[in-house]
């Protein structure tokens, strides 16, 4: 558990802090908040933490100064490893938020398994080998996991046969269904848009409620600035994308007369994922890997 006046962590049958000698008044290290015994948590008020524009707030968890940069909607609490959300009412907390473990560690394991995918095909051979590397990096990225179900019609062209219609070489209009539910991944940081996964699915059986003191350290877990409502629209508009190319896939030899996608929307959580980041130089060229540490899957590729 954490002091709420300094943030140290501390041993869990402490009374007092070992660093600022306060009372000792704490959070579990799972990051969700340890109530007075006999109270309850549910339907407080405290869950809004901060009016919109507040240039100072205080942890909900710790008690500990957090100070919001500009643009920045979603903070983690260096301390206690709680975080807060900017919405319509203003700073919340967070409270679904997890994480996945670090298994993909060691950035010479990172570097062999791109090297299988740079080195992949006849003209790509010893491709690594001949470009420069100019940045690994593991960082914790945050996520917004939002829960979308996808109803897609498909109205295509079909030509029946004798058997079915009774006259050969009859075209007719058939509608079928593909439905879909997702629990989409949406990157909380506007400037990694490489690090927006397309279809790949973090794995989240074994995501765990965020507790920062599992994290190596000088592992930099990130702030975001885009809120859970900004992620619910770019999550309705990815999953549509997705719905479309995929009933295109499944209808590539009809000739497709109309696709309608209705979705429906759930409140998600933030996940923070360990993301292995990889550039090389090939000839002036950038060419960037994105990792999932979790498990060990690529999430995306530029400029091979």
């Amino acid at each position: 558990m954490f002091c709420v006046n300094c943030g140290t962590q501390i041993p869990d049958d402490a009374k007092f802090c070992p660093k600022c000698g306060s009372a000792v008044k704490s959070i579990s290290t799972s990051g969700s908040p340890t109530p007075p015994q006999g109270e309850s948590t549910i339907g407080r008020p405290s869950d809004v933490v901060g009016a919109i524009g507040a240039t100072q707030l205080k942890c909900p968890g710790c008690g500990a100064p957090i100070i919001p940069k500009v643009d920045e909607a979603v903070i983690t609490c260096e301390f206690c490893g709680i975080s807060i959300s900017l919405g319509n009412e203003g700073w919340r907390n967070v409270k679904n938020h997890t994480m996945l473990s670090i298994n993909l560690s060691d950035s010479g394991s990172v570097l062999a398994q791109v090297a299988k995918e740079m080195n992949k095909g006849l003209f790509h051979k010893h491709l690594q080998e001949q470009s420069k590397l100019e940045e690994v990096t593991l960082s914790v990225v945050p996520y917004w996991i939002v829960p979308v179900s996808a109803r897609t019609k498909v109205t295509f062209l079909w030509s029946a046969t004798q058997s079915t219609v009774g006259r050969p070489g009859q075209v007719i209009s058939k509608t079928e269904e593909l439905d879909q539910n997702y629990n989409y991944p949406v990157v909380a940081v506007k400037a990694l848009g490489v690090y927006r996964p397309k279809e790949f699915q973090f794995a989240l059986e074994g995501r765990m409620i965020f507790d920062g003191s599992k994290l190596p350290k000088g592992v930099k877990v990130l702030n975001g600035d885009v809120g859970e409502e900004a992620a619910k629209a770019q999550a309705k508009t990815l999953v549509s994308q997705l719905q479309y190319q995929k009933a295109h896939d499944v209808h590539k030899f009809h000739t497709i007369e109309q696709i309608d996608t209705q979705l429906e929307v759930s409140d998600g959580e933030l996940l923070h994922a360990p993301v292995w980041y990889v550039r090389y130089d090939h000839d002036g060229k950038k060419v960037v890997f994105v990792v999932d540490s979790n498990s060990s899957g690529l999430m995306s590729s530029v400029g091979l």
